[in-house]
């Protein structure tokens, strides 16, 4: 089977495909960008991660870079991809509602890859883990909008206290507590009806005109 999918990962995204250096608490990794131009953009990585034997599709971001409408794009490949999979994707310092907010009145062509990326997400029936570290240096508001829309967050430091007591919201203080905060983020996970995991997101992955 998993022979298969990796035919199936080179016949999808076979533009840009390599090896990656895994990073804790990551042990394994190929990199997936599937960009037709040959290049990976901002994201510091975009593609296939294995946690211990736990394999998820991860795209990890750059806060300091805005995300491009290429990347927009190549996240919707990557949805498409969990999808087919049925695995579940880890977004890495990617505060995707607070992006595509700001992002979507840029321009026609990026407020289309983002409705597109969002639908995509919407209705993805896997969970979604949004992760932020140490080095995010988000405001409180972006927090507690991906807290709303996410399957499940793991952020280094508490929240406010009814926020931080939510059963999606684990606290990870120390780099080595992540890998066990997203394994047990996706176990709950698991258990939710598709249909549920819809309505979750559906609080801020819409057009504002929706």
């Amino acid at each position: 089977m998993f022979h298969t999918s990796l035919l199936f990962l080179y016949h999808y995204m076979s533009s840009n495909i390599s090896k990656y250096p895994p990073q804790p608490p990551f042990t394994q990794a190929i990199a997936l960008y599937g960009d037709r131009a040959g290049s990976k953009g901002t994201f510091e990585f975009a593609g296939l991660a294995w946690i211990q034997n736990t394999k998820v599709i991860l795209v990890q971001g750059n806060l300091h870079n805005p995300v491009t409408t290429s990347e927009w794009r190549c996240l919707l490949r990557l949805t498409a991809l969990a999808h087919r999979l049925k695995k579940p994707i880890v977004l890495w310092n990617l505060p995707i509602a607070h992006i595509a907010t700001v992002q979507r009145k840029i321009s026609l062509d990026a407020a289309q890859a983002i409705q597109k990326t969002e639908l995509a997400l919407l209705k993805l029936p896997y969970p979604i883990i949004a992760v932020f570290d140490e080095k995010s240096d988000m405001d409180e508001d972006d927090k507690r909008l991906e807290i709303v829309w996410s399957d499940g967050i793991v952020i280094p430091e508490l929240l406010e206290p009814q926020l931080s007591e939510r059963k999606n919201v684990k606290i990870a203080q120390h780099p080595e507590d992540v890998a066990a905060a997203i394994l047990e983020l996706l176990h709950q996970t698991e258990a939710i009806p598709p249909t549920e995991l819809f309505k979750n997101r559906q609080e801020t992955l819409r057009s504002p005109d929706q």
